[in-house]
């Protein structure tokens, strides 16, 4: 089945070029994110909404409210997470299998003391064992679609050879798997949820830059321990983002 997500990865001089399917995804070309409010801009235009945003929209009164009234705990604790795993995942692009990448973090110059004090969740974080089964090819990439006018950015994304290809890849995605992964960070006593809407945002706007997925992964963060969920298939990701999407749109684009 294709997915109207699908269509743009499908034009002549959109598609995934081999030496992109084996390194590091390029920057896509004067996209840029500007902090604090997360906002995007492709050189002078404004996305007037994140993929963070479509799915705010899909949240009731209630748990906005509890969202807000915890951040004081959950936003320091996940930015300091993000934040370790982007450098560790950047340093070992720089430096293949560089070891001892918990000690660097630790002593890092500026974000030293963060790291410490959260060093129950990063600690296991960068050192589970996945990350030497996988060959990372994005760490904090900003994406978007003109399409429907949207941007984000998404955790990170590898290539997993030990996943099956599956059947309806279409044949320009060459090489081994290819996972878009979203990094949670969470309470020792904190309950899962379902990601699949995110993560299919986030596979919808890199398909409309010509960059094909075939799995999304969650990462569960805890202290003490680091946890990888089951691959979702593309499909199921796709239809939980456009459930979130036309939710968001019936709201805010009735035209």
């Amino acid at each position: 089945m294709t997915f109207p997500s699908d269509a743009a990865a499908h034009l002549p001089g959109r598609r995934v070029t081999g030496k992109e399917a084996g390194g590091w995804l390029a920057p896509i070309p004067g996209l840029l994110r500007r902090d604090p409010y997360h906002c995007y801009w492709l050189g002078d235009h404004l996305f007037p909404v994140s993929i963070t945003g479509v799915l705010a929209a899909g949240k009731s009164s209630y748990a906005m409210a509890r969202i807000a009234a915890t951040q004081a705990i959950w936003q320091p604790r996940g930015t300091t997470c993000h934040l370790a795993l982007e450098l560790s995942l950047k340093a070992q692009r720089a430096t293949p299998r560089c070891q001892h990448r918990q000690v660097q973090l630790l002593e890092h110059p500026q974000h030293g003391e963060a790291f410490a004090e959260y060093a129950d969740w990063v600690e296991p974080l960068l050192n589970h064992g996945r990350w030497q089964q996988v060959q990372v090819i994005a760490s904090e990439r900003p994406t978007c679609c003109l399409v429907r006018n949207v941007a984000g950015t998404y955790d990170t994304a590898f290539l997993d050879p030990a996943l099956p290809i599956p059947s309806d890849r279409p044949s320009w995605a060459a090489g081994p798997a290819r996972v878009l992964a979203d990094l949670k960070s969470l309470a020792d006593g904190g309950s899962t949820y379902c990601t699949r809407a995110q993560i299919g945002g986030y596979m919808a706007l890199e398909s409309s830059q010509g960059q094909w997925f075939d799995y999304g992964q969650t990462i569960w963060c805890r202290p003490g321990r680091t946890l990888f969920s089951a691959p979702y298939t593309r499909r199921e990701c796709l239809l939980a983002w456009a459930a979130a999407w036309s939710h968001y749109s019936g709201l805010h684009r009735p035209f």
